[in-house]
């Protein structure tokens, strides 16, 4: 009786192998990619090359002006004749007092910024506006305590080199700087992005937002949109946009050479809207925002709210924007929202139990970015639930959750949502701002959160489910992806020597493949 419990043990188990090792060798590339990498753990550089080669899908959530590097945005404004002073390390445009001998105006300390950093002895005022327009070796100070102060801040000292209020100017620099990012994205193994850049200029912003007073409801403020004119400012931003586009490829000259960097890389613009503007205007942006999707849905995917959630009219009229948004957006106008970019301490407690459940339920929401304070919403569960119901992607911006909030390592909820079952992928956020790239958020992922190869893989899978896209394009840009990857894991499984291989496909056996 006991040699037959021992047979029938030994085929249970060599039963629970043979099939275990079907599994494995159904995807044998995978396995074994999968069991390299975690072999790889013990030495972040190499993970970080492994990831740097590996397909990373998209990045859903980047601010196109913050995601450029303080040297490029120096070079541009010395190329426009801008100006530094030198005091705040703020770029300032030419003051209406400029002439030719004085081309900074009268004021000593505002300088040229060509002379502040031309020459050796430039180097240090050079270095030192890096610093003012990144997060590169910040230290907090009275001034500027924290890295969210000077996080924000540093969009404000750059805006003119990004074009500032001229809205031709912003036109090309906006061009330029989608070039170089989509060279960017191409250097890093990511073939798609959305992002999020301004498509309503200041005047047309005002005129609207004065069109609608101080009505409040929503039906009659749309109505005094369109009594004001709003279709005539949709159609100029439309066929700005399209000339917009037309610049793009022109830098990019895919069409006589579809080698070039960036050419393999695909984009779409997300429309954002300034959230602690005056409320009329915030409502006008919203409006034009959604109308620009409609008219153009292959060029501007979405929109989205951002400027700190934090800031006093962002929390103040924070169920009023969701209301908008929800309205306006409808069922056909894709809605990505920053919501649950906050941490205790930061706001009260009343700001921090809402945001996302009003977000996704209120504003309609279908990707949500950061939303680092779901432990803090009413309902966590249910709410995590809904998520799942419903589809609700999650951008993570690890970086900018550290430098933001102060949120890292295990405080940070990436596996509250992946243990809900929530869809998740990575995000850069601001990456010139904060000094990384999309590699850099992968290698956090699994050096901070012990995450695997294929956890990784599916934030790469999910970027593309959950992009703003048509669904022949979406599935075209899958299709892509899964290429992609089989070409990668046959790359790294074909570069194993023999034994590695043997020893990789050992791990996948017992589990070791990372998840």
């Amino acid at each position: 009786m006991r040699r037959r419990i021992l047979i029938a043990a030994f085929v249970l188990i060599a039963a629970c192998v043979a099939i275990r090792a079907a599994v494995v060798a159904s995807n044998l590339p995978e396995a074994l990619t999968a069991a390299h990498f975690e072999a790889l753990r013990p030495e972040p550089n190499r993970q970080r090359a492994f990831l740097h080669r590996m397909p990373k899908g998209g990045d859903l959530h980047t601010h196109l002006s913050g995601a450029v590097y303080a040297e490029r945005l120096i070079a541009w404004a010395i190329k426009d004749g801008l100006c530094l002073d030198p005091a705040a390390m703020n770029i300032l445009s030419p003051p209406a007092d400029a002439s030719a001998d004085k081309p900074c105006g009268t004021d000593p300390k505002i300088v040229p910024i060509a002379d502040a950093v031309a020459g050796w002895r430039g180097q240090t005022t050079f270095d030192l506006l890096v610093d003012a327009l990144s997060l590169r070796w910040f230290l907090p100070t009275p001034q500027v305590p924290s890295g969210h102060d000077q996080f924000f801040a540093s969009f404000s000292k750059f805006n003119p080199a990004a074009g500032g209020p001229d809205w031709t100017r912003t036109l090309e620099r906006t061009a330029e700087m989608t070039v170089d990012q989509l060279r960017q994205y191409g250097a890093d193994n990511v073939q798609y992005a959305e992002l999020m850049v301004t498509l309503i200029e200041g005047e047309d912003r005002r005129r609207l937002g004065q069109a609608i007073g101080a009505e409040r409801d929503p039906k009659a403020m749309l109505a005094a949109l369109e009594k004001a004119g709003m279709a005539d400012v949709v159609r100029r931003r439309v066929e700005d946009i399209k000339a917009l586009v037309a610049r793009v490829e022109a830098l990019r000259g895919c069409a006589a050479d579809a080698t070039r960097p960036g050419c393999g890389v695909d984009f779409r613009y997300i429309a954002q809207v300034n959230r602690n503007g005056v409320p009329a205007e915030v409502f006008a942006q919203t409006a034009v925002s959604a109308a620009l999707v409609r008219a153009l849905p292959d060029v501007v995917a979405g929109f989205n709210y951002v400027g700190p959630e934090d800031y006093r009219t962002a929390r103040q009229d924070y169920r009023a924007h969701m209301q908008w948004i929800g309205f306006l957006a409808g069922k056909d106008v894709p809605v990505a929202l920053h919501a649950g970019e906050l941490w205790i301490g930061l706001v009260p407690p009343p700001d921090l139990d809402f945001h996302i459940r009003d977000a996704v339920e209120t504003a309609g929401a279908r990707r949500i970015g950061h939303g680092t304070a779901i432990g803090f919403e009413r309902d966590m569960d249910g709410l995590l639930a809904e998520l799942k119901a419903r589809g609700v992607a999650i951008e993570i911006a690890l970086t900018s959750s550290d430098v933001i909030l102060g949120v890292r390592d295990r405080r940070h909820p990436i596996r509250t949502y992946l243990s809900a079952g929530v869809p998740v992928t990575l995000a850069t956020d601001d990456a010139g701002v904060s000094r990384i790239d999309l590699t850099n958020e992968y290698l956090r992922a699994s050096q901070d959160h012990g995450l695997g190869y294929r956890r990784l893989k599916g934030f790469a899978e999910t970027a593309i489910d959950k992009a703003f896209l048509s669904p022949p394009e979406k599935a075209r840009q899958r299709s892509r992806l899964d290429a992609a990857f089989a070409a990668f894991e046959r790359e790294v499984t074909d570069a194993l020597p023999l034994g590695t291989r043997v020893s990789a496909f050992l791990r996948a056996m017992v589990g070791a493949g990372g998840h």
